[in-house]
């Protein structure tokens, strides 16, 4: 659908009067195409797409009345070096360390020799008693960088703000080029710790309309649900570790290294990386490897059970995690917040219910949500969810009949999109193909939204438990900073 640029933020508007998100928009480069702005929303299985041509590259700033456009401007002022008239305040959580002064990451041609050093804005927050804490970008622990800058008034959060792009790579650009080459090896490795996902959102991209053999499509879903589990227990883990109970944290890390080892004998590999693949997957799982599963998913529900326990029945730890961090209904919907933060914040979104993909569509699923939204909320959605999991593997493993795994996919000009449920929340890859070649690339994982709801998330809070509510939402540096 075209609209013009004057009409854009109206239609936007009118739109989500209707039921509809929000889920990307991304500019296109110049070059032999014209300039473009591609904006994707989203209600339910309904996917609407909005072209913008640009006759230059500055327009009005639309993030005055949709605040969920922001930090997209905020993007495509980066990335492509569009000028959103009257953004104001151009902050964003994203790609501040890139050192070309006058280019663009997704620029096409050459790029100047010039270098320099992009400067951090401070929180322009003052009064008497406030002060700034500067954390990062290094931390202490082996996790990527990020920078947060906190005003604060004694111990309480005023205000925050997180600073990434150190671990830009380039990413997108990276996946420019003919769109029958498979690239798999690269998206896959986007965030390491949601490899299926990604891997899975861009064979959907690319396969279109092709369909997948039904083994390959029941295998996938196994493969997306084992990365769930394992993701979930780290972080529910991590919250432990960040509350200094170290004998449930402990726990959980021995339990996400049980479906680690699980996942390298079905696999090939403790990720599950080299698995998917467009058209289906890369490699059958023997029967030897479906009763490792089904041994250990049997004792998943116990497991978390027994984790669960010994977290929910310390007065200690409940103190700290009960109305800490609290994300509210209204901001996560504002914000159009995503996954397990979201249904934490009562929420009822999930892309494998309200827009099935592979064997979603074939099996029995709970929405899980919780109406609070703090820390508590977060942990116990992430808890129910991996008890789902493992009733979604087991549906699959019972319909896995003997096929194909995977058929030849042959990409079509025009936009593919793949959108999955990430074990963060929806994960959308959008493709813009031209002449059989991949012209602009784009990746916007969960963790794009949710840093920004997370900011909103700790105000009112203490300083000392900013680690807390970071590991209860868990968000990716990495699939940020592309």
């Amino acid at each position: 659908m075209q609209v013009p640029i004057e009409e854009l933020g109206n239609t936007i508007t009118s739109r989500m009067g209707e039921g509809y998100g929000l889920m990307c928009m991304y500019a296109t480069e110049s070059g032999d195409m014209p300039r473009t702005v591609q904006t994707l929303m989203r209600k339910d299985a309904d996917i609407l797409h909005l072209e913008t041509v640009l006759e230059n590259d500055s327009y009005p700033s639309m993030s005055f009345t949709i605040p969920q456009v922001r930090p997209y401007e905020r993007e495509m002022m980066e990335m492509s070096g569009l000028d959103p008239a009257g953004l104001g305040d151009r902050y964003g959580p994203q790609r501040l360390q890139w050192p070309y002064k006058d280019a663009h990451p997704l620029q096409k041609g050459e790029l100047p020799k010039e270098r320099y050093n992009a400067p951090i804005p401070d929180n322009r927050l003052s009064g008497d008693g406030v002060f700034e804490i500067p954390v990062g970008p290094v931390h202490a622990g082996i996790i990527e960088p990020g920078h947060f800058r906190f005003s604060v008034a004694g111990e309480p959060i005023l205000k925050v703000r997180t600073h990434m792009g150190y671990v830009y790579r380039g990413v997108e650009k990276l996946m420019e080029g003919p769109a029958d080459i498979d690239r798999t090896r690269l998206t896959e490795r986007i965030s390491g710790d949601t490899c299926v996902a990604n891997s899975l959102a861009y064979a959907h991209a690319m396969e279109g309309d092709t369909e997948v053999p039904k083994r390959a499509r029941l295998l996938r879903t196994v493969f997306a649900e084992m990365e769930r589990i394992y993701c979930h227990f780290s972080d529910i883990g991590g919250i432990a570790q960040d509350t200094g109970f170290s004998v449930p944290a402990t726990y959980g890390a021995g339990l996400r290294e049980k479906v680690l080892r699980v996942n390298e004998v079905v696999g090939g590999h403790r990720f599950l990386m080299g698995t998917i693949v467009p058209g289906g997957v890369r490699r059958d799982i023997s029967d030897s490897s479906i009763k490792a599963i089904r041994n250990r998913i049997l004792k998943i529900s116990f497991d978390i059970e027994e984790l669960m326990g010994m977290l929910v029945n310390s007065s200690t730890l409940m103190d700290r995690v009960e109305t800490t961090g609290t994300l509210t209904n209204k901001v996560a919907t504002t914000y159009r917040a995503l996954g397990p933060a979201a249904r934490a914040s009562g929420v009822a979104t999930d892309v494998r219910k309200e827009r099935p993909y592979d064997a979603y569509g074939d099996i029995g699923m709970r929405l899980i949500t919780q109406p609070k939204g703090d820390v508590y909320s977060r942990m116990m959605v992430k808890a129910d969810e991996i008890v789902e999991s493992t009733s979604i593997i087991n549906q699959c493993l019972d319909m896995l009949t003997e096929g194909p795994l995977r058929v030849k996919v042959e990409p079509k000009d025009g936009l593919g999109i793949g959108l999955v449920e990430a074990p963060r929340g929806e994960l959308l890859h959008a493709a813009n193909i031209v002449n059989g070649n991949i012209w602009r690339y784009r990746v916007r994982d969960p963790s794009f939204i949710n840093w920004l709801a997370l900011e909103r998330a700790l105000p009112g809070n203490i300083v000392a438990d900013f680690p807390l509510v970071n590991k209860s939402f868990n968000l990716s540096y990495s699939g940020n900073d592309l």
